[in-house]
């Protein structure tokens, strides 16, 4: 018997919609385990003050001078800042040059003639002059608050287990439109439900800014990995694998988010392929380390393979779309309205999520355009995820792109 193009459409959309379901459902008993945790963090009092290194990675953004600033304002007894310079605008080296130059009891400035693995290459260079037990990073957009090295440290003290403590993030550019707006939506869903469950589970990923990192712990497990795009996330995985802890406070830093699709696209993408690369760079010690419970081992693969429900996404959307074109011209059936709703409520855990996220924040306000942007802008990411996706399964190179940084446009000040 012969399928009708309408009932083929059906059948591919009712496939489809399984792991979006399933997905869904991971959304809503996450926003159910929040109402029983608390975002807020108690942090201990600090007795002793280890030697920091706040490390600045930069790349042609001039509105790193701001977040050096910031830095330089630490209310803290025994830092320095070693502005980690991979710049080709040789405006931009000039401009934060002069910091170490004017300030060469704390600011140090090192710089390479070359971008060989991109953020973590650099990373591993200037650990040649790095003298802290403890790396602080900020990527060039982000501004701390002055009292942020006390804080970050304090979960170190008294537990050597302890490898990395990461922040909150914050946003200074997130009312500028949709796209922003939208990025900052799903950060905000990321820090204020999914990083307090990772906390409790001890699968926190490391988000390669606001951070801090132990020392002697990075140097364990060999450094840097600087054949990864997302080096934050494969030293998470190795961190994790030989026991260490990693801890996540409710300390918030503002930084910047994109405004355009483009940036915001090419950013997501670039996540998307280096967290799946991770899994499947790192799939051997996921699943047999000792030092990893059955808990953890599912978040992390949760963490890393979260993007797979991308490509079924787009499937579910272009086959349910092709499918009402195709169907009876009689629309809005109180049977189709109903199996519609029905649908809509067992895939609606990531505004569910978005909504709790918001409410955190006091800017329950912006529900429409969470919706709106999930309607639009987010049918765009998960088709370009789709892509960035399916090249880390095939193991197939994906650029890498640098996050344009809206304040570089208006210059160092």
């Amino acid at each position: 018997m012969m399928i009708s193009a309408q009932g083929m459409t059906l059948f591919i959309y009712n496939l489809a919609i399984v792991p979006v379901i399933f997905f869904s459902i991971i959304f809503l008993v996450i926003a159910f385990l929040n109402l029983f945790i608390s975002p807020e963090t108690r942090l201990p009092k600090l007795k002793k003050y280890p030697k920091i290194s706040v490390q600045i990675p930069v790349y042609n953004d001039p509105i790193a001078a701001k977040c050096i600033r910031n830095c330089m304002k630490f209310d803290y007894p025994d830092f320095e800042i070693i502005i980690v310079d991979d710049s080709t605008d040789k405006k931009t080296s000039a401009a934060l040059r002069i910091f170490s130059e004017k300030n060469p009891e704390i600011i140090k400035y090192i710089h390479r003639d070359n971008r060989a693995g991109f953020k973590p290459g650099a990373l591993i260079n200037a650990m040649s002059i790095t003298k802290g037990e403890v790396v602080v990073l900020f990527d060039s957009d982000w501004r701390p608050e002055k009292d942020f090295l006390q804080k970050i440290v304090a979960p170190m003290q008294g537990d050597p287990n302890v490898a990395i403590v990461q922040a909150r993030q914050g946003f200074c550019n997130d009312k500028t439109n949709l796209v922003s707006r939208f990025a900052s939506y799903l950060l905000k869903i990321h820090h204020n439900l999914m990083m307090p469950i990772h906390s409790r589970a001890n699968s926190v990923f490391f988000c390669g800014t606001a951070g801090a990192i132990r020392r002697s712990a990075l140097e364990k497990i060999g450094g840097w990995n600087d054949k990864s795009i997302t080096e934050d996330a494969d030293l998470s995985v190795k961190l994790l694998s030989k026991g260490y802890k990693i801890v996540y406070i409710n300390v918030p830093v503002a930084s910047e988010v994109p405004t355009t699709i483009e940036g915001f696209v090419k950013q997501q993408m670039r996540w998307c392929y280096g967290l799946t690369r991770t899994f499947f760079d790192n799939f051997h010690e996921i699943f047999t380390s000792k030092k990893l419970s059955f808990m953890q081992r599912m978040m992390i693969t949760y963490n890393t393979l979260g993007n797979m429900v991308s490509p079924v996404v787009i499937l579910m959307t272009l086959s349910g779309t092709l499918g009402w074109f195709l169907g009876e011209p009689q629309l809005f059936k109180p049977a189709d309205l109903v199996d519609f709703g029905l649908k809509f409520v067992y895939t609606s855990g990531f505004l569910m999520l978005g909504g709790i996220a918001l409410a955190r924040e006091n800017q329950l306000e912006d529900f429409p355009y969470l919706v709106l942007g999930t309607f639009t802008v987010s049918l765009v990411l998960v088709t370009f995820n789709s892509v960035a996706f399916i090249k880390a399964v095939l193991n197939q190179p994906l650029h890498w792109h640098r996050t344009p940084k809206t304040g570089s446009s208006n210059g160092p000040n």
